[in-house]
């Protein structure tokens, strides 16, 4: 099998975020080169300990090659996992290897697939072609990671085609995230024509495996009768499960909803105070940006602008549109609530992807 090499990681290090130890790194790399894989070794090691991503993948594939070292898979594999968790493509592609040939026995084999597409989502074009061999060899979790790159467009051109076909072949498998993403082709009209009722079958599919997006996405189409019937109680419980799972996007869109009360939905402020700090909790901007506006008029919650203030400055941080011009309402000396905008259900009613 064809490894990602330390002469490789040269040109790499000109593109990965470089530290003050860049200058000590080159001259590991330089020892290498050299032969001198006990001097490399040595410079590699203490930059490795500090966390330097390219270096525990150096000192990987030092172990790997057994160059310097005793030859030792387990090594080899430690050092590659904290560089590959780091999102360095190289190690997360070595590691896929040593995972995929069983080197390691301890390692879950079933999860090659996973760190192949996270190098190859990150341009490792050798990733992307060990994906494309499993996928040919019937692997149906490659062949669903190779319908998402080629729908996202990362590694590969995007193609809404050729996703689609990937995606279809992992689903006649049973592939519960191949279903959940033919759902979201369908429901948006890419690569076929649109179709809520297909959409609907496919999350269904997805959210009775527990999938949280499509047990999400299911509830939006019961709540507006979108490829099903209309149905407020199973929208509601749908919401509910999914939010109580984690998902943000969900959190968020309970929190609207409690927050509005929209035809067929209780008005319930302290719900909506409830879900959006659950969401806030687990990283949502727009419900930063929602809760921000709670602590700001002080209803269901004291008033409290330092809080409304970091809550804006951390969705500021995060990119959101709103954020800045509300963080200039809150320092104005005519502050209002009312003058403030808020994150919309525009931000949650398209397809959770």
């Amino acid at each position: 099998m064809k490894r990602s090499f330390l002469r490789s990681i040269i040109f790499a290090a000109l593109f990965w975020p470089l530290e003050n130890n860049a200058a000590d790194f080159m001259a590991g790399v330089a020892a290498y080169k050299r032969g001198d894989f006990p001097g490399a070794l040595e410079i590699f090691r203490p930059l490795a300990g500090d966390g330097d991503a390219r270096a525990q993948f150096a000192l990987g594939l030092l172990h790997d090659n057994g160059e310097g070292v005793v030859r030792s898979d387990e090594q080899a594999a430690h050092w590659y996992a904290l560089s590959a968790a780091q999102g360095y493509p190289k190690a997360q592609y070595n590691y896929g290897l040593l995972i995929e040939n069983e080197r390691v026995a301890a390692l879950v084999k079933a999860s090659a697939s996973q760190w192949y597409f996270k190098a190859a989502s990150g341009g490792n074009s050798d990733a992307v072609g060990r994906l494309f061999r499993l996928a040919e060899n019937g692997d149906r979790s490659s062949q669903s990671l190779l319908g998402t790159l080629f729908m996202n467009g990362r590694g590969v051109v995007k193609d809404a085609g050729k996703a689609l076909g990937w995606f279809v072949k992992a689903a006649k498998q049973g592939d519960v995230d191949a279903h959940f993403a033919l759902g979201v082709l369908y429901e948006t009209g890419q690569a076929q024509r649109q179709s809520f009722t297909k959409a609907a079958e496919h999350y269904q599919i997805s959210a009775a495996a527990g999938h949280l997006e499509a047990i999400y996405n299911l509830g939006r189409f019961y709540r507006v009768g979108r490829g099903t019937a209309r149905d407020f109680e199973r929208a509601r419980a749908h919401y509910t499960t999914a939010a109580e799972g984690g998902l943000p996007i969900a959190q968020f869109a309970l929190g609207m909803l409690f927050e509005a009360g929209q035809q067929g939905w209780p008005q319930d402020p302290e719900q909506a105070l409830h879900w959006y700090q659950k969401a806030v909790e687990n990283g949502s901007g727009d419900a930063m940006v929602n809760l921000a506006f709670f602590y700001m008029r002080g209803e269901h919650v004291a008033q409290d602008l330092d809080r409304a203030a970091s809550l804006l400055r951390e969705a500021q941080r995060l990119g959101h549109p709103l954020a800045g011009e509300n963080l200039e309402v809150i320092n104005s000396a005519a502050a209002t609530p009312a003058a403030m905008n808020v994150a919309s259900y525009d931000a949650v009613e398209n397809a959770s992807k």
